[in-house]
């Protein structure tokens, strides 16, 4: 009695096992043949657009289990790499299809964007030029809102306000 509880306990956890579905395995590698780590693998099934995305191990594998035994795409790409593409992949019930990918290396595509606000200086005489902004007109108290005034809150300027007389520091007179 107990060889026959065995034998059926045996034959089912086997036919439990057992499984419509399989898998795509393989190694990355460059042209080298050093492995690639950290590459993303998307495998793509080619009925439905469903796709599933792996990274490569240290060891530059990977493994993508519980797939659908139909047709797939295996697409590969890794920074520096151009990306490669493996189509008509056919993954059959229970068992595990080996793709291995060679990267080529590619365009490494840099971009620098450096801005900075240029200082208005005029070259042939070094001096600083600047513009009073609408902002500094709302908040500067002026006793007569004479555009003089406003020169006033410039650098360099001096003068009295409310008068029409502002002076240059620089001892140059003021246009206007």
């Amino acid at each position: 009695m107990n060889r026959l509880v065995a034998i059926f306990l045996l034959v089912g956890s086997a036919l439990l096992a057992q499984t419509n579905r399989g898998g795509i395995a393989g190694t990355v590698t460059d042209s080298s043949k050093a492995v690639v780590a950290g590459a993303t693998v998307t495998i793509t099934n080619l009925g439905t657009n469903e796709t599933r995305k792996v990274s490569t191990s240290e060891s530059g594998t990977y493994s993508a289990t519980n797939l659908d035994p139909v047709t797939y795409r295996v697409e590969v790409e890794s920074a520096g790499f151009k990306k490669e593409s493996v189509n008509g992949v056919k993954v059959d019930t229970s068992s595990v299809a080996t793709v291995n990918v060679s990267l080529t290396p590619g365009s490494v595509d840099t971009q620098v964007t450096v801005s900075a606000d240029a200082t208005m200086v005029d070259t042939q005489s070094g001096t600083a030029s600047s513009t009073v902004t609408e902002r500094q007109i709302q908040d500067v108290p002026l006793v007569n809102r004479s555009v003089l005034d406003l020169a006033m809150t410039l650098p360099n300027v001096s003068g009295d306000a409310g008068t029409e007389n502002p002076a240059l520091t620089s001892g140059v007179p003021c246009p206007g």
